[in-house]
């Protein structure tokens, strides 16, 4: 099993860094329907957590099946979402077509909630973009299954990663860095365009931007970007000089462990999926 720190002190974690960040850009950048349903830290979480309890579906095992109500247990007892606001964004997926439903086997008072394919290929995009630095780390023998989009391993590493979810908002809320920017709409992406921006920048300084423009590609306001920045600012992540800004060793190291600690995590999540499907063989 390889710790967050093998990664970190990787040679080439730098070129790991730029994949993830170059990968991840290309999932959101002008994609402003999606990232206005996605940067809502719940809306994020019920997401992911419908297809991961749909992976987990077993027909004649009613404690598996994904409808509302166990949306509403994994969801409030992680202090993510209200049961109202659940019904909400359910809604909202379904209108944009993330979302289907069917009555459930033997029981037609309980509708299965299901990923349409256009959530599932979705979620097929987001997996390359996270084993992507793990494949510039490690080529050999590599993680062709995510890359490749396979649906099978899709499907086991979702279910596993259901009971990760814990453990990933621990390493979360002890990165100052993280806490701060990935709650606020948009400021995880805010944070990597700027890690981007200033990545071969030895004093850490972005060239002049436009908050406009910043918000723009990611479907958020002039006004909410600015007000982002000066908060991290207030919080020691960034300073600002008139049109450009410098993140400080602190944010950076910040947004390096999480990276670190990502990579980790989808590492075991790649061993224990391919373990099972192995074994299925």
């Amino acid at each position: 099993m390889r710790s967050a720190e093998e990664f970190l002190s990787h040679p080439d974690f730098d070129k790991a860094r730029s994949v993830y960040i170059e990968a991840m850009l290309g999932l959101h950048e002008n994609q402003q329907v999606l990232n206005r349903l996605l940067f809502d830290e719940g809306r994020a979480f019920v997401f992911m957590t419908l297809i991961t309890a749909y992976a987990g579906y077993v027909e004649h095992d009613r404690n598996t099946w994904p409808t509302t109500d166990l949306l509403k247990r994994e969801l409030t007892a992680l202090g993510i979402a209200s049961k109202g606001r659940i019904y909400d964004i359910l809604k909202r997926l379904s209108d944009l077509g993330y979302v289907e439903a069917a009555v459930a086997p033997g029981d037609r008072r309980a509708k299965i909630l299901m990923p349409s394919q256009k959530m599932l290929d979705h979620d097929k995009q987001a997996l390359r973009v996270y084993y992507a630095p793990l494949q510039a780390l490690f080529p050999q023998p590599g993680y062709p299954e995510p890359l490749m989009g396979d649906e099978p391993f899709q499907k086991i590493a979702r279910q596993i990663g259901f009971s990760f979810v814990a453990h990933s908002r621990q390493f979360i809320m002890a990165n100052p860095t993280i806490a701060f920017f990935l709650p606020r709409q948009g400021g995880m992406m805010v944070l990597t365009k700027l890690m981007k921006l200033c990545l071969h920048q030895p004093d850490g300084r972005v060239p002049a931007i436009s908050l406009a423009g910043l918000g723009k590609i990611f479907g958020l306001s002039r006004t909410h970007v600015r007000v982002l920045l000066h908060d991290a600012e207030s919080h020691g992540f960034l300073t600002m000089h008139g049109k450009t800004v410098s993140l400080t060793e602190q944010c950076r190291a910040g947004f390096d462990r999480f990276l670190a600690d990502t990579m980790a995590g989808n590492d075991v999540i790649y061993r224990m999926a391919k373990q099972r499907l192995a074994s299925a063989a």
